[in-house]
């Protein structure tokens, strides 16, 4: 962020003057539950995609109808994330996936969560102060690492064995979860 702060300094001059560096950082981190999937944190959005992903489930096995989707949409909301929904419009009516018909590919967006925490584990493993050369504008490094272990196999692999590839590990969550523990608990001090 130290290298990225002057710049934002430049394109929002008037309000940013007196912005600190771990005011920013605190700012762009912020854990909050939110009803709305593309508005959350990092740490929350595992839980949309779960409260879809059960409903989904449930609705294909029969054990939830359409007319049941709003009520368990909001009784998830508010056990899972604490918020309480007001309305359909800000609830599961918010969702354009099922409304155009789009169903089962929620999953996929925790799958990029879990291939990004075991992607960054590898880079961190072979280029242990890439943080460091980002902050001083340095993204060459990185770049080249991504080339090397992602880039260069295109579409030659199916997504499970190009991770495999990139980080000699077999898919797991703990990477992520690693991931978000570390991030936060230096931001939140736990």
């Amino acid at each position: 962020m130290s290298f990225f702060l002057p710049r934002f300094k430049e394109i929002v001059h008037d309000v940013s003057s007196a912005i600190e560096l771990n005011y920013l950082i605190r700012a762009v981190n912020r854990v909050a539950p939110s009803k709305i999937r593309i508005e959350v944190d990092e740490v929350t959005y595992g839980l949309h995609i779960i409260i879809r992903f059960e409903m989904e489930r449930d609705l294909f096995n029969g054990r939830l109808t359409v007319a049941e989707l709003p009520s368990v949409w909001n009784g998830k909301y508010e056990d899972y994330l604490r918020v309480e929904v007001q309305n359909d419009s800000e609830g599961v009516m918010q969702d354009t996936h099922w409304a155009r018909g789009s169903f089962g590919y929620f999953p996929s967006y925790a799958l990029g969560n879990i291939y990004g925490g075991m992607i960054l584990e590898a880079l961190q493993r072979d280029i242990t102060d890439w943080r460091g050369r980002i902050a001083q504008g340095s993204f060459t490094e990185v770049k080249s690492w991504l080339r090397e272990h992602i880039y260069k196999y295109g579409n030659l692999y199916d997504p499970k064995d190009l991770l495999r590839v990139a980080t000699g590990c077999e898919l797991d969550v703990k990477s992520f979860i690693k991931y978000l523990y570390e991030k936060y608990s230096k931001l939140y001090g736990f």
